[in-house]
Parts: C-alpha cells; structure tokens; sequence
C-alpha cells in the first residue's frame, strides 16, 4: 500500500509542475516517489504502479477534455469522464512502461537505473508525439519548464526531449543519493559519488549554457517587424450559428480597423475566424477583403477551404468535395497571395479516426464535414521577410514545426482557437508548448487566438503582451525575425531523441548482463 501511496504522490507532484499550477521546480524531484516504489518489487509491479502515477497526472492534468466534451461535443457527463478516463488510462501507460522497463533491466543497479531512466523516459515521450496522424506530445515532461528561460535554452540543440532528459536524469540521480540501503556498501559509494557527480555536472552544464545563451542575445540595429494580432473573443456555440454571421464580421473589422491605427506590418486573424468558405461565398470574402483595403494591412486569417475534384468524363459534375483547415495569406490590396493547409488534425475533433468502426461518433467541429490533411509545409514571404503558419494543435510538435524554419522562415504565425477549452488549464498548457517552439527554432512566435492566450514569444522563449482569455482586444507586437542559419534542432531534428531510442536496448542489453546486487551484499 505505502508503494502505490509513492506512485500517487509522484502523480501530483508531476500534476502541480505544470500550467495553471506552475510550480515547475516539483519536477525535478516528482519522479523519486516513483522509482522508490518500484525499486524492490517485480517488474509487473512496477508497471502497476508507474501505470497509477500516469493515472493521477494525467487526470489532474488533462480535465479540461470533460468540460469540451460536455460542451462542445454534446456528450453527456458519464459518457465525458468515461473517455477522459480512456484516454488517462492510455497516456498512463507510457509511464507505467517507463517503470517497467527501468525496473526490469536495471535489475537494482543503481547505475543501470541512472542510465536507464532519462533515456527510457526520453524514447517513450518521443514515440507517443512523432505518429503523423496520431501523435499526442501534450504535457511532455520538458514543457514544465518553460518559464525556466536558462534551462530551456538546450532545447536549440537536443527539443523539447532533451529537457525532459535531463529532469529525469536529476530524479534518477537524487533518486540514488537518497536511498537509504545504499548506505551499509561501501562498495557501492564509489557508484554514489560518481553518480551524484555527474547529475550535477550536467545540470550546471544544461543551465550554464542557458545563461551563457541568454547572455549572447544580440542587441538588433533593424527596426522591429509589428504585428497586429486580433483576440475576437467569439463564443464556440456563436462561430457556426447563422444568426451570429454579421456580428463576428463586424467585431473582427472593428477590432482590425482600430489596431490599424497604429501601421503594423501584418494583421493576423485566429483559426477558422470566417464563418464561410473563404474564396467561395461571395458576400463573405468581399466583406474581409474590404476589411483588409480599409486598414492598408496584410491579412493572414484562418478559415476552412473547400476544394471539389471533378470528373473528367463527365464535366462540371463534382464526384467530391475536400475540406480543409486553412490559413489564408492576402496582399494590403486585398488580392490573395497563398494558402497553407492544416497537416496535423485533431482525431474526434476535425476527423473521426476508423469512421467505419466509430460510425456512432461524430466530431467535435460543428456545421462541416471531416477535415483532410494538407500536404504541404508554406513559407509567405511579406516585406523582407518569410513567415509560416501553424494551426492550433500543430504547435505541439516540434519536428512538424521546425520544417517551415529549416526551409527560410524567419518567423512563425500560430492561430488557434482555444474556446474548446473553456476557463481551464488547457490554454496556459498550450502556450508553455509555443513558448518551447520558438527556442528550439530561435525564432519569434506571434500567436492570435480566438479567446486567447494572444500573444507574442521571443527567440529565447519569453512571452510578452499576452492577453486575457475570453475578453476581445488587439494588440501591436513588436518582433525581431531571425535572418541567422537555422539552428541544429532545426536542421537535424530530433537526434538526441533517435539516439535515445538507440540506447534504451543498449543500456538494457548492458543491464540484464550485470551482475546481480547479492553479489557485492546488496539486498
């Protein structure tokens, strides 16, 4: 019982390290209850229990998914826990392998399970993310840290991985000064020392190297790049409702109009803002495109597209329709200039994933039918500078991300609708994700969202004039686009990740074959 008390204690500390809560320090030794608790047992304990810490983080963490749910899916109540608990007991896993594995290839040795640990974790955080169509790298370990501005700075080099690497390398280490059975071998103080050396070694190394980084920042001679960023504030339930058309117009022109004042460079609009197909109601896109001549400014705005393929034998006779999640870019003279197309959706919010075995489920978005994948990354190019888009859920994940980047983007737009969320945890959690962007690719992020977070990020992962949530406004943000070589994560990606992948087995393989600790009097 005291083990699985372990387990749940780690499951909060875990819980409280991120948005709202924001007491990032509890995950640098959140993990120790745990790997207390699955130090003498079996191994199918240990995923039991590692399986009990995901539980109690997951569920604490992740409760918004109810209140979508019950609001915006039309789901009754039990039905909502009951999936939030499904998707908890699947997320919950990934720790409860994570235990499993430590557990049974480390075979209590304490420098096995230094070693296995932070790679382990590593691997399992960056296999649940990099699925193309079902990836889900929310609430990774690393994202924990992102108001640690000298900490984080890593992630140019190894992501957003690499911190989490590094919290579970400090846990695995504190982890092993701890342990009080330690205590009576002296042949196993050599294992101490050495290990406590390096944990803190390489902590120092990981903040040094932040602070040195922040310290480089350069002092920019070129005029900033202002961008006019739209906060509407347009409820869900508003944004498809007919009745509501003229008024989401007029608020998204008043708003605009009034940021204009003020001659920024680029005006951004949030995620699906238009109430139409943009480009195919006629009425509806001449309204913004006067909205754009008016204000002298160009606009990026997010609306869905609609494309139909024809068939060829039988001319103007549609055989079907695509729909796509799409950012549009237009010129201050309001002809348009390109459109980007969502590439990663949401699963059960923009589509239904297996629709032939869910054929009862219907998805989150309302008034359209399943969205499709877009096919390919875009980079705008607007005054002497190039930019690229994501989409909401898109800023997640990192390797999508830094492609637009590696490619010449000197900035990056994120728009998003974050109403699905309601007054919860889930948009700070968001945000601390783009904050995390912007420093793996050292670029400004720019972000407009329907009911906010709005904001800007720096290179170095500060965020600046961030909004309320749920209240309309308008901000200028002043920005400077990076004209540097992209950086190493950029470029390459996620090696260090790969290269964890790469050792989980090695460290296994090295582990199963070590000696036993009843060997050296360890019990």
């Amino acid at each position: 019982m005291k083990d699985y008390l372990k387990a749940i204690l780690s499951g909060l500390l875990l819980a409280f390290a991120f948005p709202k809560f924001n007491l990032e320090f509890l995950a640098w030794f959140a993990l120790v209850p745990l790997l207390f608790s699955i130090y003498s047992g079996n191994a199918r304990r240990a995923l039991a229990l590692g399986w009990v810490t995901g539980l109690v983080f997951y569920f604490i963490s992740m409760s918004w998914v109810v209140n979508t749910l019950i609001n915006y899916g039309n789901i009754p109540p039990v039905l909502s826990w009951l999936i939030l608990g499904l998707l908890v007991a699947y997320l919950g896993l990934y720790l409860g392998l994570f235990a499993y594995l430590v557990n049974r290839f480390s075979k209590r040795h304490p420098v096995y399970l230094f070693l296995l640990a932070p790679v382990t974790w590593t691997a399992l955080e960056y296999l649940r993310s990099v699925h193309s169509v079902y990836g889900f790298s929310w609430q990774g370990l690393g994202y924990s840290q992102f108001q640690s501005l000298p900490v984080i700075q890593m992630a140019s080099i190894t992501g957003v991985y690499g911190i989490s690497a590094l919290i579970v390398l400090v846990n695995a280490g504190l982890f092993v000064l701890l342990h009080p059975g330690f205590e009576p071998y002296p042949v196993w103080q050599k294992y101490r020392r050495r290990i406590g050396a390096t944990t803190i070694t390489l902590l120092l190394m990981c903040v040094g190297y932040g602070g040195w980084t922040l310290k480089q920042e350069p002092v920019y001679s070129n005029p900033p790049v202002r961008v006019g960023l739209i906060q509407g504030n347009i409820p869900q339930q508003m944004k498809w409702d007919p009745a509501y058309r003229n008024e989401v117009l007029r608020r998204y022109r008043n708003l605009t109009l009034k940021a204009a004042v003020l001659q920024p460079d680029l005006m951004v609009w949030p995620e699906a803002v238009t109430p139409f197909y943009f480009g195919k109601d006629i009425a509806g896109t001449e309204y913004v495109l006067k909205v754009v001549r008016d204000s002298k400014t160009p606009l990026l705005l997010g609306s869905p597209a609609i494309e139909a393929t024809m068939d060829l034998s039988a001319p103007g006779d549609p055989v079907s329709t695509h729909l796509y999640n799409s950012a549009y870019f237009v010129s201050a003279e309001g002809e348009p200039q390109g459109r980007y197309d969502k590439i990663h959706l949401v699963p059960f919010g923009e589509f239904v994933p297996f629709r032939s075995l869910l054929f009862f489920i219907d998805k989150l978005v309302v008034g359209i039918g399943d969205f499709e994948r877009g096919r390919e990354i875009k980079v705008f190019k607007q005054g002497n500078h190039k930019f690229a888009v994501s989409i909401c859920f898109e800023i997640i994940f990192p390797d999508l991300v830094r492609q637009p980047v590696k490619q010449g983007a000197n900035y990056l737009v994120n728009i998003t609708n974050d109403a699905w969320f309601g007054n919860s945890a889930a948009s700070y959690q968001h945000m601390s994700m783009v904050a995390m962007r912007a420093v793996e690719n050292r670029v400004p992020i720019v972000r407009a969202a329907n009911t906010g977070i709005t904001g800007t990020v720096d290179a170095y992962g500060r965020i600046i004039d961030a909004t309320e949530i749920f209240e309309a406004d308008w901000i200028i943000a002043r920005i400077q686009p990076s004209h540097s070589r992209p950086g190493f994560y950029s470029t390459y990606g996620d090696i260090f990740s790969q290269v964890c992948v790469l050792l989980v087995p090695l460290f296994a393989f090295m582990g199963s074959r070590a000696k036993p600790p009843s060997t050296f009097g360890w019990v």
